[in-house]
């Protein structure tokens, strides 16, 4: 009863919210120039928070003072040069060969998500994850997880490379072949009623790079002299890209009919099955005839790739996904002239990308009159789990059936339109003021609940034998770190107002917690205290938006 009251009372008001001298003989020097300072690298805590909420899946004692010591530039700097920590390696090492299954891909993501050293690139892998969405909900990539985490990796590998070779691998890798019909898809044959699959031509034109209509370097919509939206592309385009995506199956196969399975190796060309048509893309191009499969993709994924939409595009979304979920034109512009050109006259540097993302003043100066974003369950399940370098009491990280909690996994999303599409645009006053709020699309009160239930979960509950639950042990969040801060009230709320709010805490919300602490600390046990307080701030508006 006190914890439901102490509960019901937090949430209600958390939600509420020189002098002169003597005139000498002759004339003094001029004066040069006054030199400008320069900046400090050197960043707050709360400002190294901020990156780390933004840049990985979480602050930790220690990321918290290399960034602060190092400053934003130079700890991108620094996370560019390590080495990629793939997926896949873990997965064949942890679990038999003939025993993985879909949920032991889950907990490999969540070990590296959570514990990795390449932080920026696992957290520009995700969003770049809902952006190439494959999906689980895919039967057949259901029943392969060893291939769906080589996606996964695929998205890692080329996170800090070149946009142009990330489009290629994502279009060539089987799970998408597979995802969206391009393996198997066959040049025309009126005999036998084939017809050359539309799927991937659509949504590599619609999702993955230049979306459904024009689109000015600042994001804003070009429109035709009735004001209305210019189309990027019409029913001929897709028919095109579609005859181009031909010939393409399992590598490795004899032919074109063998029963070769390979859910790793990128997809090859069979000639026989590829249209050698002329065919025409976007903005008048050309494709020649008698052309191989190979040099028709080359023709095709240039031509999106060099397609003026593709910087504001795809550098909207990293934005919303990293930053904030209704970016200014201007910082839209700038991100997509990082795009455009990195300074040494190179398109598609994704380095430059995240560099002009994560440095802009928009992203680093924090201004809370409407940027921000919400986070998705996800995201804060890990920025809880790295704070407290928790596990599960049987060693992995307890989230591997998190699907089935809260109704978000890893590559679980409902349809190729990810989890919540960029535009969506929830009813009231976010929709009146014309701005977007891409995650309250799937946040309601069943998902809210959900949440709430699991956050109590991790803090609470864990250790289960049978239908029996072991009281009085604490869950999945580790809470070593703040023993030792348990009798000092106002330390502990100081190191949780960083670490968890990037010192968003206001005082209506400290002094609840205070009081509540204060309560429980009369004879219950010391982790029942600091399992409360972690659960309310966890389940606070607070925690769940981003600034």
């Amino acid at each position: 009863m006190r914890s439901q009251f102490f509960l019901c009372l937090f949430v209600l008001i958390s939600l509420a919210g020189c002098g002169g001298g003597e005139e000498s003989a002759s004339p003094a020097p001029t004066p040069g120039p006054t030199p400008t300072p320069q900046p400090s690298p050197e960043l707050t805590d709360e400002q190294a928070v901020r990156l780390l909420m933004q840049a990985s899946f979480g602050p930790t004692d220690a990321s918290v003072a290399q960034v602060a010591q190092s400053g934003a530039e130079q700890w991108l700097i620094e996370q560019f040069a390590l080495p990629v920590t793939e997926h896949l390696p873990l997965l064949d090492s942890t679990f038999p060969q003939d025993e993985i299954y879909s949920h032991h891909w889950v907990e490999t993501w969540w070990q590296r998500s959570v514990y990795a050293e390449d932080q920026l690139r696992q957290r520009v892998a995700f969003s770049l994850s809902q952006i190439f969405v494959v999906s689980t909900k895919d039967a057949r990539l259901l029943v392969d997880p060893r291939g769906v985490t080589s996606y996964y990796d695929t998205l890692l590998n080329h996170s800090f490379g070149n946009f142009r070779d990330l489009l290629e691998a994502v279009t060539l890798h089987p799970m998408m072949g597979m995802y969206l019909s391009m393996l198997g898809n066959e040049k025309p044959d009126e005999e036998r009623n084939i017809r050359p699959d539309e799927n991937f031509a659509r949504e590599v034109m619609q999702l993955f790079t230049i979306g459904l209509v024009e689109l000015n370097q600042d994001g804003s919509v070009v429109t035709d002299e009735q004001g209305q939206p210019v189309a990027t592309y019409d029913q001929d385009i897709i028919k095109g890209f579609a005859h181009v995506f031909t010939g393409w199956h399992f590598a490795g196969r004899a032919n074109w009919w063998d029963d070769n399975y390979d859910g790793l190796s990128p997809m090859q060309p069979y000639e026989a099955f590829h249209d050698r048509s002329e065919k025409h893309l976007l903005n008048g191009t050309i494709v020649p005839a008698r052309q191989n499969a190979r040099a028709d993709l080359a023709m095709a994924l240039d031509n999106l790739f060099n397609h003026p939409n593709v910087g504001p595009f795809i550098g909207k979304q990293l934005i919303q996904r990293l930053v904030t979920s209704n970016p200014s034109p201007d910082y839209i512009e700038r991100v997509a002239a990082a795009f455009n050109d990195n300074g040494n006259g190179v398109r598609g540097d994704m380095q430059a990308v995240i560099k002009a993302i994560l440095l802009d003043d928009e992203a680093r100066i924090l201004d809370t009159s409407g940027t921000g974003k919400l986070r998705d369950p996800l995201l804060r399940i890990a920025h809880v789990m790295r704070v407290f370098q928790s596990r599960a009491r049987d060693g992995g990280m307890g989230h591997e059936f998190v699907s089935l909690n809260i109704g978000m996994a890893p590559l679980d999303s409902p349809s190729v339109f990810n989890f919540y599409r960029p535009d969506y645009s929830a009813p009231g006053t976010i929709r009146e003021e014309g701005l977007v709020s891409p995650e309250f699309q799937i946040t309601n009160e069943i998902s809210i609940t959900r949440y709430v239930n699991y956050m109590f979960y991790m803090a609470w509950f864990n250790n289960l034998r049978g239908d029996e639950i072991i009281e009085n042990d604490a869950g999945i969040v580790n809470f070593d770190r703040l023993a030792a801060l348990s009798g000092n009230h106002d330390a502990l709320l100081d190191y949780l107002n960083l670490m968890l709010l990037d010192g968003q805490m206001n005082d209506t919300m400290r002094t609840i917690l205070m009081e509540a602490l204060d309560y429980w600390s009369q004879g219950d046990a010391d982790w029942v205290k600091l399992a409360n307080v972690v659960y309310l701030i966890t389940i606070s508006p607070q925690f769940a938006v981003q600034q």
